[in-house]
């Protein structure tokens, strides 16, 4: 049955985000262990938009409560997405990541995690490296910017709780992966959140707990103290996630540490900056920074602009004061697109593929 593997494969590799091809095959290996041959097929009739399981039905000519059955629990297992919107049940296609890699959260085992990591190794890490634009931004601790002249919502933290209606919070799945294989962190494990349609789809999964407004806004302070870099996705607008990652084990800023790709994540508008005249070479800031932007030379702290990707964290437990977060110029700020759709739109024109795909 690998045909119908290597054509699911292919469409899943249509996305943005990508699947490509791997040397070694692993990715196929990966896709026989998730789906079986039936599931592969429907997936091969499924679309990147929401759809009714009468219009997906009548599309393969099956049984729509037949059809109904199998995509609930296709669904349930994080091969796809569903949502309720108005009493109505859609069901989509999610690409590989974000999305039904980090759905196998409760599934993550000593015999699949080292899969995942080589098709990342192998798969993802090139396909990010031969592409300019990020998907995911770095969004700064909010009390360090906030005697800027002018801070966008998109930059503020807070904004992403305040314009929910729903919340929820799961483990960070790479630091669960890194746990489970012997080389976790001690950070905030149960870090990252969900919102609205996304916290519905991971609560009745069973992949997160809901928890308050208020509670979400205390885990980003857990998450600033434990040492964690925000990240959303690169547009303006309602967000689905935040991600607070590590620099040893997440996944966004391997590609930074590990690969020496700094622009695969979208940097802040923001740099920290070091008052030379105030630092008193504590090494607070090069522990705390995630991307070893900061080292130490003679008696105070150097912040290699390049590499700094606007977080904030060493700025916000610097024990003087030293460090503050500048804005850019103009003409150096990051791209941040209007919507998710013009998001996905640009990153599949770049890889002169058509998004949303038929």
């Amino acid at each position: 049955m690998t045909d119908i593997y290597e054509r699911l494969r292919e469409r899943l590799d249509m996305f943005p985000q990508g699947f490509p091809k791997t040397k070694s095959g692993v990715e196929l290996k990966i896709l026989k262990e998730l789906f079986s041959p039936e599931e592969a097929e429907i997936m091969l009739a499924l679309r990147p938009t929401p759809e009714l399981v009468s219009v997906i039905s009548e599309r393969m000519g099956r049984d729509e409560s037949e059809m109904a059955d199998i995509l609930f629990q296709m669904s349930k297992r994080g091969l796809i997405l569903r949502g309720t919107v108005e009493g109505y049940t859609f069901y989509l296609m999610a690409p590989w990541m974000v999305g039904i890699w980090e759905f196998q959260l409760n599934n993550l085992n000593q015999n699949n995690i080292p899969l995942y990591e080589k098709y990342f190794e192998e798969g993802i890490v090139p396909e990010r490296g031969r592409s300019h634009i990020g998907g995911f931004r770095v969004i700064p601790i909010e009390k360090e910017i906030k005697d800027s002249t002018e801070v966008q919502p998109f930059e503020k933290v807070s904004e992403i709780i305040e314009s929910s209606h729903r919340f929820a919070v799961a483990d960070c799945i790479c630091r669960k992966e890194a746990a489970i294989m012997g080389h976790g962190c001690d950070k905030l494990l149960e870090g990252c959140m969900m919102f609205d349609l996304a916290a519905d789809y991971y609560i009745e999964n069973g992949l997160a707990r809901e928890i308050s407004k208020k509670e979400a806004h205390e885990i980003l302070l857990k998450a600033e103290e434990s040492g964690l870099v925000h990240h959303s996705s690169n547009h303006k607008g309602s967000k689905m996630f935040i991600c607070n990652c590590c620099g040893c084990c997440c996944k966004a800023l391997a590609h930074v540490n590990k690969y020496n790709n700094p622009w695969a994540i979208t940097h802040s508008n923001y740099y920290a900056v070091v008052d030379t005249e105030t630092c008193t070479a504590c090494d607070t800031c090069v522990e705390r920074c995630q991307v070893k932007a900061v080292q130490m030379e003679g008696d105070v702290s150097v912040i290699a602009t390049d590499r700094c990707i606007g977080c904030g964290l060493c700025a916000s437990t610097c024990p003087t004061g030293s460090i503050t977060m500048v804005q850019k110029q103009t003409e150096e700020m990051t791209v941040i697109f209007e919507n998710q759709d013009q998001m996905l739109q640009t990153m599949a024109k770049e890889k002169n593929k058509t998004y949303p795909f038929q």
